[in-house]
């Protein structure tokens, strides 16, 4: 008995060994299975190798907005516009668009030289089919539809918006890249296929087409060159722009170990990491031949939810008496290690963003010292009704960002005085426990998630923006004001008037505290630095417009 006890501890590292061992040996196969495919012979050129964080699960981008689909769909399809690198819209399949003086109309005209990877052309009648599956499932085509008057296809190349009262948002629903893009498919595959069917026909008119028959779930996923793919004229931009496909091959790996992806890339065996761990960064840093930065350069916004159904909470003293306990360049350095990689902010709508506004965020990227904002706000919460009472917050350990903002929010309020509890936990616990209301015994006040690097940018579009009480995120934050705001913004059509209901959403958010801002994150990735060409572009990675050099 002694004996196994004994040797239990061996055993265990030992069999870690192992596994390790293994791991790497599997990406080994797996590379060497790769250079012997026979489209990498076909032109002589090796194929770009990018490992992606998660994996293909499915090729439909209405079903999911899974974010692996996403990046999928960006390779085969294409969009009718696109968001360029300063966030304006631009025309992609759309050759031009006309408004009506009145805003109800929108009539669109394709550009010339549209087919499908099967040789199809691509008709009004495609997109038609492709916008009403998609406005099935996401968001903001569901918005749409409420507005919607009748979408109708003119003729082969021209279709038309008919809207029932004004949507000023109409244009950019069609850009965005984040969420559920509008990819337009073959209306073959899609016309009166339910949104939560899946299909699983990958045929795009995108630059790229996707090798289904390579396609190892778990392993590996294979695109090819389109042939028949006709880039615009502009240069590429963001999700714009001329889509020049500048490598014959590529293949996304699946290599879960975040130290084999490290040592993958240092020896040439890959070109691209999306996301490396935090702690290799500094070694990938140091390494000769690769290039770590971020692709998005405003990062992702860190954003704290409050119970608004949970005392003290109901009121808004108490919730503004938080922004003293948060304090940004402490949360990015917990976070980060390296002040570069983050931003203080207080924009609700992003900092960076068009609609970027710190208005009314005075006490939140206050320089006051510590100690005047902790006794501040303290004062505050007592002056919002806290009597000493246990305050709960989330702290989903297995969540980088989160954890290390969460655990400096603590120390925070711990030090204040603030009687808080600090129930760790993994995200998908916490994900279980943020839909409980109220008091209670599993009850909650506060906890920290992310708001993306694109979507806060948008008052009505983005989730954590709305005052719809029982029907706005977790924390149900709840006022008429605010959603008169939002409804008022996304009627407007005047850019100028538009952008000062930007800022009236941004004074009543901060003051009514809608979310708090814990600053934003950029997020590094890694590749080899001999590839030439990568598009800063938000909510994706795009793999057009990439060259090797040399």
């Amino acid at each position: 008995m002694s004996d196994n006890t004994g040797a239990a501890p061996w055993r265990e590292q030992w069999g870690r060994v192992m596994q390790s061992i293994f791991r790497i040996l599997a990406v080994l196969v797996l590379f060497a299975a790769a250079d012997a495919a026979p489209a990498s012979a076909q032109d002589g050129s090796r194929p770009l190798r990018v490992v992606l964080t998660g994996e293909l699960r499915s090729i439909d981008p209405d079903w999911t907005a899974a974010a692996l689909t996403r990046y999928h769909a960006f390779m085969v399809y294409d969009t009718l516009l696109g968001l360029d690198a300063e966030q304006m819209i631009r025309p992609q399949m759309a050759d031009s668009w006309i408004e009506s003086p009145d805003h109800l109309t929108y009539t669109f005209t394709l550009r010339d030289n549209l087919k499908f990877s099967d040789g199809a052309p691509v008709t009004s009648e495609d997109v038609v089919a492709s916008w009403t599956r998609w406005a099935e499932t996401d968001g903001a085509g569901m918005m749409i539809n409420t507005f919607l008057a009748g979408l109708d296809a003119v003729d082969a190349k021209t279709f038309r918006v008919r809207l029932k009262e004004p949507f000023g948002q109409l244009t950019y629903v069609l850009a965005k890249p984040m969420a559920m893009p509008l990819f337009i498919k073959p209306a073959r595959i899609v016309k009166g296929l339910p949104a939560r069917t899946q299909f699983t026909d990958p045929t795009g008119s995108g630059p790229f087409i996707m090798k289904k028959d390579e396609w190892v779930a778990g392993s590996k996923v294979v695109y090819v060159k389109n042939p028949g793919y006709v880039p615009r004229p502009e240069p590429a931009s963001g999700v714009a722009g001329g889509k020049h496909v500048l490598v014959e091959r590529v293949e996304w790996m699946a290599v879960p170990d975040p130290a084999t992806q490290a040592a993958a890339l240092r020896n040439g065996e890959i070109d691209f990491i999306e996301t490396p761990t935090l702690d290799l960064v500094p070694m990938l840093k140091a390494t000769k031949g690769v290039h770590v930065a971020a692709l998005w350069p405003t990062g992702s916004e860190g954003t704290m939810r409050i119970n608004w159904t949970n005392p003290p909470f109901d009121n808004p003293i108490a919730r503004r008496a938080i922004y003293n306990f948060v304090s940004q360049p402490d949360m990015i350095q917990a976070v980060l290690g390296d002040p570069s990689l983050g931003q203080v902010c207080g924009a609700l709508l992003i900092c960076g963003s068009p609609n970027g506004s710190e208005y009314g965020a005075e006490l939140l990227i206050s320089k006051d010292t510590e100690e005047v904002r902790l006794k501040r706000g303290m004062e505050m919460l007592k002056a919002g009704g806290y009597k000493g009472e246990r305050i709960v917050i989330l702290d989903p350990q297995d969540q980088p960002v989160m954890h290390g903002a969460t655990q400096v929010l603590f120390a925070a309020m711990r030090k204040a005085g603030v009687n808080v509890d600090l129930q760790t936990m993994d995200w998908a616990t916490l994900i279980s426990r943020r839909a409980v209301k109220g008091p209670g015994p599993n009850s909650w006040h506060l906890f920290q998630t992310m708001g993306g690097p694109l979507g806060p940018a948008n008052p009505v579009f983005h989730v954590q923006m709305s005052g719809a009480c029982d029907q706005a995120w977790f924390g149900w934050p709840c006022d008429a004001e605010l959603e008169r705001l939002r409804a008022a913004w996304i009627r407007e059509t005047d850019p100028v008037k538009a952008r000062w209901l930007a800022e009236d959403i941004q004074l009543r958010g901060a003051q009514i505290v809608v979310y708090i801002p814990f600053g934003q994150y950029l997020t590094p990735s890694a590749w080899r630095d001999n590839l030439d060409g990568l598009l800063q572009v938000p909510e994706t990675v795009v793999l057009w417009n990439i060259r090797r050099k040399g």
